[in-house]
């Protein structure tokens, strides 16, 4: 993985990982992305998977998107499966898919959109993957009690699409477990949430810990960037040069590979996988070349 941009001193920086040894029916994508535009909101999300859990497994990160032009909505959900185990795999990309398909099903706008009618339906729309997955658990394990290895953190978004010039929104971000949110400030980005991860208690997870649930209600502006991230990708009260370099790269909306190169960023203990989606609401100005991303880290 020479050809993507390293942040941390590399100790094999030639390392290139063996090719997928594993079932090719069960092949995942080891690099997947979507995004796009709705309302005013710019959207680019992925995955990567690390480079020493390449050979034999899949990415055990996970995402998914949802946005209604005609109310205005858009919803952005990321997982992280807890361990390297295929269960943990498929855990996260449940926690995903159901968080997107709650939210959808739910999803009654209101008139004058607030924060707290947001977060009832993110409130609502969490708990919901939380019994899914504690069904889906269940009848994995024949219906016994103990998850096992089927646990996944997660954090989610809701935010409105139609930003006024120079205004502002309410928007709405929830997680159990270590994958957190960030706002984008001058060359870095600040955690949303207060802590720092390694203070969580390691097993919040779901299914099994939605009381570990946080909410943070949020005024978003015009050109401001909200960002979700699994903790291989960066993590709250570590991690200050990646999140110097993503600070720097997503200042504008960059390009789908350039996208896909921050999340591939090489680092030294090549071990965790890596997911993000991240919103840039309004306007956005296009860099010195005239190119939307800076391309450089």
């Amino acid at each position: 993985m020479s050809d993507f941009p390293a942040v941390d001193a590399m100790d094999q920086p030639w390392y290139e990982p063996p090719l997928f040894t594993g079932d090719a029916e069960a092949a995942l994508p080891l690099l997947a992305y979507d995004g796009g535009q709705t309302g005013a909101v710019t959207v680019r999300a992925g995955a990567a998977a690390a480079e020493t859990c390449r050979p034999r497994d899949n990415c055990n990160d996970a995402f998914a998107l949802w946005s209604d032009a005609a109310t205005g909505i858009c919803f952005l959900a990321v997982a992280d499966g807890v361990g390297r185990s295929e269960a943990a795999g498929r855990a996260a990309r449940a926690a995903a898919r159901v968080a997107v398909t709650a939210f959808r099903a739910q999803w009654l706008p209101a008139p004058g959109l607030s924060g707290d009618h947001l977060a009832d339906r993110v409130r609502e729309t969490v708990a919901d993957v939380a019994v899914t997955l504690d069904s889906l658990s269940r009848r994995r394990a024949g219906g016994g009690h103990e998850h096992g290895e089927y646990r996944t953190t997660l954090v989610v978004a809701a935010l409105p699409t139609r930003i006024p010039p120079g205004g502002g929104v309410a928007a709405v971000v929830a997680r159990v477990g270590d994958s957190t949110a960030w706002r984008l400030r001058p060359g870095f980005l600040a955690p949303v949430f207060p802590g720092r991860a390694e203070d969580l208690t390691p097993t919040a997870a779901l299914p099994g810990n939605y009381a570990a649930l946080q909410i943070q209600v949020l005024d978003l502006g015009d050109g401001e960037v909200l960002a979700l991230t699994t903790d291989g990708l960066a993590r709250d009260g570590r991690d200050e040069q990646v999140r110097a370099f993503l600070g720097r790269l997503w200042a504008t909306p960059p390009t789908p590979l350039e996208f896909l190169g921050s999340l591939a960023v090489r680092r030294n203990d090549r071990s965790d996988d890596r997911a993000a989606a991240v919103a840039w609401l309004g306007h956005h100005e296009a860099g010195p070349d005239g190119t939307f991303g800076s391309g450089t880290g």
